[in-house]
This record gives C-alpha cells, sequence and structure tokens, in this order.
C-alpha cells in the first residue's frame, strides 16, 4: 500500500474515533447527532397518563372510577376514582416532580393490574411547553378460560365430579389438565406486583389433596408443594403470556393455551381411600402468600378454572 493510501486510511479512522467519543455516531446503533438524551431536565408538573391494551391495541377508553394513584409506599392513596376520556388519557390533579416513584392502580371487573411507575424528566422543549408529562402504559383484557376435564394418559377424560378409581385405572398415573382461553383474540393475561398485600400477581395452577388417605398420596412434577393443617398443595406458576390469544394480522403470537401434566403415585392407598383431588387455575394469586396465609392465594384472587375429582379405591 503506497504511502497516501495509508495517510487517507488513517484520516478516515481519526474521523471516526472523534465521532464516536462526541455521541454523532454509535457504535453498532442508528445513526446520532450529538447530546441525544442530554438535554432531559426535572419538572414538577401534573401527569397524564396513557392507557392503551397491549394485545388489542387502542386505548383503555371511558372507563370511569376504575384508576387510583398511591404513593411510594403503595398503601397511601394519593388521588382516587381517576377516569379515562375516549383516547385512555387520565390526567392527575396534583403535579408530581421527576424521581417520585408512584404506584397505578386498574379495576374494571376482573380486568386488574398495577404499575410501579418513576416520573421521568422531560426534554427541555417539552418542559416548557408541554402543561403535562406524559405517561404510557400497558393493560389487557381478561380471556376467557375453561378446561372441564382432566385428561389420563390412556385418553381418558375425567369431567368435574368425576371419579378415578385406582382398584379399576390403576395406582399410578399421569394427568394432564390444559388450560385454553376460549375468549375473544387479544385477549388474555398479565402479571403484576401488589404493594397493598406485598404480593405478586401471578396465574397459578394448583391441586389440593384431602380426605381419607390423602396423605398417602405420591405427587411428582409440580414446583411447589406445601401441607397446612389436613390439605396438601402443589402446583406451579402459569405463563400469562402463553394464556393470551395475541393475534397479529393473521398470526398467532400466542395461541392462549397451555398444559400441565403430574404424575400420581397412589400405591399407598387403602381400600377405604376417598380422596379430594380440587384442580383450579387463578389470576392475581401468589403460591408464596397461600403458605403463609393459610391457603388464600391473596385477596382478589380470581378463580379462573376449577374441577374437583374424587380418587377411590
Amino acid at each position: 500500500m503506497g504511502k497516501k493510501s495509508t495517510n487517507w486510511l488513517w484520516a478516515v479512522v481519526l474521523i471516526v474515533v472523534v465521532l464516536v467519543l462526541s455521541g454523532t455516531i454509535e457504535i453498532g446503533g442508528l445513526l446520532q447527532f450529538g447530546g441525544v438524551g442530554t438535554d432531559l431536565v426535572d419538572v414538577n408538573k401534573q401527569i397524564k397518563f396513557h392507557f392503551v391494551d397491549k394485545y388489542a391495541g387502542g386505548p383503555i377508553a371511558s372507563k370511569t372510577n376504575t384508576f387510583n394513584l398511591y404513593a411510594s409506599d403503595g398503601q397511601t392513596i394519593l388521588e382516587a376514582d381517576l377516569d379515562t376520556d375516549a383516547n385512555g388519557h387520565c390526567t392527575t390533579s396534583s403535579d408530581y416532580a421527576s424521581g417520585s416513584t408512584l404506584y397505578m392502580r386498574y379495576e374494571s371487573s376482573n380486568d386488574k393490574q398495577w404499575w410501579k411507575v418513576v416520573v421521568p424528566k422531560m426534554s427541555k422543549a417539552d418542559a416548557e411547553s408541554a402543561t403535562y408529562n406524559l405517561i404510557r402504559l400497558e393493560s389487557f383484557t381478561i380471556g376467557t378460560y375453561t378446561s372441564s376435564y382432566l385428561h389420563c394418559s390412556n385418553g381418558t377424560a375425567i369431567a368435574d365430579s368425576g371419579t378415578y378409581d385406582i382398584s379399576i385405572d390403576g395406582n399410578t398415573e399421569t394427568f394432564t389438565y390444559y388450560i385454553v382461553n376460549t375468549g375473544s383474540d387479544n385477549t388474555g393475561l398479565m402479571t403484576s406486583y401488589d404493594p397493598l398485600y406485598a404480593q405478586n400477581w401471578h396465574v397459578e395452577f394448583f391441586v389440593t389433596f384431602s380426605g381419607t388417605d390423602y396423605e398417602k398420596i405420591v405427587v411428582y412434577d409440580f414446583d411447589y408443594d406445601f401441607t397446612l393443617g389436613t390439605t396438601h398443595y402443589v402446583g406451579e406458576t402459569c405463563d400469562a403470556y402463553a394464556l393470551t390469544k395475541h393475534k397479529v394480522a393473521n398470526t398467532y403470537k400466542s395461541e392462549g393455551k397451555e398444559s400441565h401434566s403430574f404424575y400420581l403415585d397412589m400405591s399407598g392407598c387403602g381400600g377405604s381411600a376417598s380422596v379430594t383431588m380440587q384442580l383450579s387455575v387463578r389470576a392475581y394469586a401468589d403460591h408464596v402468600y397461600a403458605q403463609n396465609h393459610g391457603g388464600s392465594f391473596g385477596p382478589e384472587a380470581y378463580e379462573l378454572d376449577e374441577i374437583t375429582v374424587t380418587i377411590s379405591a
């Protein structure tokens, strides 16, 4: 390579280094022009929340008395019974400073959610011209869930209030429980954290065993397992997005269904065994809370589906 070519190459390298150091070019990103993000300032303004449906798109519009704004402790209500307009906007009556931590709670029928919000800064231009500090929050419309049957490994389906007879069907079995959203497209579930009761709002699939010889059934394939009094609890946390029918154009990003399989060894049960096995799916629920509160999955836990099967000998 000639001397002129070498000099030209070094000149190009020098220019690139200067641009990177100045912030004009961001390696691995898009072309930016100096000072992006450096003109943000603290503000103390009213907040205009924009609530949108994460899956269906569009605003969560014209909701009345459905939003409550809490302080950073998650206990103190700052503004109660807020509404949204036709565009999904909800404006606070008070000003809130950048950096403040707030909690927003939403409840409309069985659609419930919490958000933790840190009030953002604004650009200098927006701070000077805008009346409100705009914050966008995403929520959902709950789906419709049905299972109605517990499936055995041989293809037999046991309906609600049905019986599994150990003496006929065998003393070991792998059961499968299907949870299916039969509701409209773009309905489903989301999770959040409830600071009022210090619990997660998860979707929990759990099974309880009680009755004669319940303690002699050995259960496999669950994530959590505890006994309270004369009831044995097992279960696992569901994938909220898997239970959402999320359709974009003509393609389902998520089909709104999930299955849970588990194995029971019932060989220890005697001839007088009569065990009530209850299978339940609940939203806004927390198994850790249940273990510490006598089996209650939370004050606002909502049952999506439930069946009861008797295990007899």
